[in-house]
């Protein structure tokens, strides 16, 4: 029965393969990503539909087990209420964003003199859970209260200190609210790439003012797309990737990778990570990323794929809210390993229905137990050209370390 079983399997599979390498020869990018999007819980289906008759047959000893952790810091938020307004004549700021979730109220200012975000909320868990992950992040109380005009348009007040004492008060008063049937995707890349999905957006209405340290900034106004000088939104998600090389250490890890098989990792500030196998066959595993002490993290699910004896990244999946980010990659994204290499991978990222949201390339380097990606961006024109690093350090497990020594890690390609 075993037997008949795998076979079913396997010609499923050679049927999906061949389906697929049709559509790659006769579809065009964004066709292929739609469907890749839609299609991706059936042909996940197909490789695990005997997941414990397959793992049976693949030996104990078949790949090393080595924790499966990313070379990068992606961020993707549901964010009920959002606000934004640029200037320019400030001394220091040149853009205030409003965040606003039931009990939380988080301020960004952007600070131009530094090129970094500030962050300022009313919640002190989420600035203790961002300032260990290396966010500049202050705890300081913000007011927010909703009303509406005299003329029924709604109407916003933010008012709180910055780091330096300065008062700020921001004063929003919303237009029209316009839905998009396709939503705006709006880009970033002062630090990264941060990606804003608003599906319904107003542009900021007259009376509209943000007063800093006394000096009144009103939205300016630009040639086009004046809604997005300064707008609101609400049911938007932000998602960023973040520059900067990660350090984890490997606590603990199995021996074997098997069904419900874990890794714990511990990370600087307090930062815990759980790396547990959610679905195993022998060729492809899904991993769930959890961040224990971070209750805003999405959830993360890494899908791996196994070739020349190592499993790599083909793709991961970002959820919040009902909200997707997807991160597709072609050829398999290597992971840190006892390996050192370089290679260039294509990445494409989608969002719910939009199937080609961002695309480029990434050149991979390894060295023993680290792993740096650098970014470029092809697409949209507005993130065209732009470059970053990313990356991971990790300190394995002790005997992991005792076997380095013993085979003379530096000799491995």
């Amino acid at each position: 029965m075993p037997r008949i079983a795998i076979s079913i399997c396997a010609t499923l599979m050679r049927s999906a393969h061949r389906s697929v390498g049709f559509l790659l020869t006769t579809c065009n990018r964004r066709a292929v990503m739609k469907n890749r999007i839609v299609s991706i819980g059936f042909v996940s289906c197909l490789f695990f539909c005997h997941a414990t008759v397959m793992r049976a047959q693949v030996p104990a000893t078949a790949l090393t087990p080595e924790a499966p952790v990313l070379p990068m810091d992606i961020k993707f938020r549901h964010v009920p209420q959002y606000f934004e307004q640029s200037f320019t004549d400030d001394p220091r700021y040149a853009r205030i964003e409003a965040l606003v979730d039931e009990e939380r109220c988080d301020i960004i200012l952007l600070d131009k003199t530094t090129n970094r975000e500030v962050l300022y909320s009313n919640l002190n868990r989420r600035v203790d859970a961002l300032a260990a992950d290396g966010v500049d992040a202050h705890a300081t109380p913000v007011d927010f209260a909703a009303s509406s005009t005299d003329d029924s348009r709604p109407l916003f007040l933010f008012h709180f200190y910055d780091q330096f004492g300065q008062n700020v008060t921001w004063q929003f008063v919303a237009g029209d609210m316009v839905p998009h049937a396709s939503p705006g995707v709006i880009f970033y890349t002062h630090s990264g790439v941060t990606l804003l999905y608003a599906p319904r957006r107003a542009a900021a209405a007259a009376g509209t003012i943000l007063t800093i340290a006394g000096r009144e900034y009103r939205p300016e106004s630009t040639r086009s797309h004046d809604a997005l000088a300064a707008f609101y939104a609400t049911d938007m998600t932000i998602s960023a990737i973040l520059p900067g090389t990660d350090l984890w250490n490997v606590e603990s890890g199995p021996d074997d990778i098997v069904q419900a098989a874990k890794w714990t990792l511990s990370g600087s500030g307090g930062q815990r990570r759980i790396l547990a196998v959610k679905q195993l066959s022998d060729t492809e595993a899904a991993i769930d990323q959890i961040d224990p002490n971070n209750p805003d993290v999405p959830q993360v699910v890494l899908n791996l794929v196994r070739a020349n004896g190592a499993y790599g990244v083909s793709s991961l999946s970002l959820e919040t809210h009902g909200n997707r980010l997807w991160i597709f990659f072609g050829p398999v994204l290597p992971l840190p390993a006892r390996q050192i290499d370089k290679t260039t991978v294509t990445f494409t990222v989608a969002e719910n229905e939009q199937a080609t949201v961002a695309s480029g390339e990434l050149e991979v380097e390894r060295t023993t137990y680290a792993e740096h990606l650098s970014w470029r961006f092809d697409t949209p024109n507005s993130a065209r050209g732009s470059t970053f690093m990313t990356g991971v350090n990790l300190i394995p497990i002790p005997r992991e370390q005792a076997k380095c020594v013993n085979e003379d890690c530096s000799n491995l390609r």
